[in-house]
Order: structure tokens, then C-alpha cells, then sequence
């Protein structure tokens, strides 16, 4: 990337998220915001690496990254909110959906959205201008203090990982994950508990 795009994508990160100077960005960073309400999205602690993927699908979608955390090329997408507290490590290709994104229910619901994504998309350009939100099951993700989340794990909406809990790679996260606990498989279970 050159000094000039670069810079411009800094602008553009800046004018939606609050970063510290002491945070490192890097350049693969993208902020895809799909409804303003003109506050800043992301919010980042001190002493941070950041890096992923951050989709904000509706106006209330936010992601609070705290201190000292290391996030790599991972994707965050939301409508309720995910709270990351401080010493988190997220490693890469992991995904952390804070909303089913679409009824689990067929008739009257689900049957409608690909025709509604199909004409916003010709219409407008994008897929979800219209979507009906109130029929998509929404609940705010949690990752606690000293988390380590491994690669390509899924957590999934509702989700609170406790103090110094792992999940190990690969695993999906449909419960809530008790603090300094281990867990792994799909979907996640306590495979060992850690002494701290």
C-alpha cells in the first residue's frame, strides 16, 4: 500500500473509531459500516496490535477493544455489540456474529429475505438496506480479561468467555465459557480447567 492510500485509510479509521496513538493498526485493518448513526464504532484501548475485519450491519453494531490486546486478522461483525476487555488475544480467522443474521423460521420470514437482498442490491447497491431486522435473534457478545481466542474459532451470539479462558482452535463457542477453562470441539466443551 502506498504512503498516499495509506493515509487515507487512516483518515477514514479515525473518523470512525477512537484509536489511541500508542495503538498499532495495521494496514489490512477494514471498518465496513452498513448503517451510521454517526458516533464512532470502534472503540480501542492503550498499547493494542489490531487487525480484522469489523462489520457494522445496523446502527446500534459497536465493538469495544480494552487494553494491552492483540487482535489479528480476524472478523467481528454486529448488531447488539462485543465487548473485548483488556490482555485479549484473538488469534487469526476467527469470527465473532453477535446475530443469527437471519429467521430460523421459513414461512413469512426467511423465504422473503434473498428477494428483498436481490432488489436492494439492484436498487441501491446494497443487500441489507431494507432487511427486516426485527425477525433476526440478536444478543451482545463478551470476551473477559486475559481470553486467549484461538485460530478460526466461531463465537456466536450471547456468548460471555470468562477470565483467562482458551477456546481452543477451530472450536464454536455456543455458551458461555467459565472463567480459566479450556475449551474445544463443536460445539465447545470444557476440555480442561487452568490453574492460575
Amino acid at each position: 500500500m502506498n504512503k498516499r492510500r495509506m493515509r487515507m485509510h487512516d483518515q477514514y479509521v479515525h473518523s470512525v473509531a477512537e484509536i489511541p496513538a500508542d495503538t498499532y493498526i495495521d494496514p489490512s485493518l477494514n471498518i465496513d459500516i452498513r448503517k451510521s448513526n454517526g458516533n464512532k464504532r470502534l472503540t480501542v484501548g492503550n498499547n493494542c496490535m489490531l487487525a480484522g475485519n469489523y462489520i457494522f450491519e445496523t446502527e446500534s453494531g459497536y465493538v469495544t477493544i480494552g487494553n494491552r490486546c492483540h487482535i489479528g486478522g480476524s472478523t467481528f461483525i454486529s448488531r447488539s455489540g462485543i465487548d473485548i476487555e483488556d490482555d485479549v488475544t484473538i488469534a487469526w480467522g476467527v469470527t465473532c456474529y453477535d446475530h443469527d443474521s437471519h429467521s430460523v423460521r421459513w414461512s413469512g420470514m426467511r423465504e422473503y429475505d434473498t428477494i428483498q437482498e436481490y432488489k436492494d442490491m439492484i436498487q441501491y447497491g446494497d443487500p441489507i438496506k431494507n432487511k427486516n431486522w426485527d425477525i433476526v435473534n440478536t444478543a451482545p457478545i463478551r470476551i473477559c480479561s486475559k481470553a486467549w481466542i484461538g485460530m478460526n474459532a466461531l463465537i456466536l451470539k450471547g456468548v460471555t468467555i470468562g477470565e483467562g479462558a482458551v477456546v481452543a482452535a477451530g472450536s464454536v463457542v455456543t455458551k458461555d465459557v467459565e472463567p480459566w477453562t479450556v475449551v474445544a470441539g463443536n460445539p465447545a466443551k470444557v476440555v480442561k480447567m487452568i490453574k492460575e
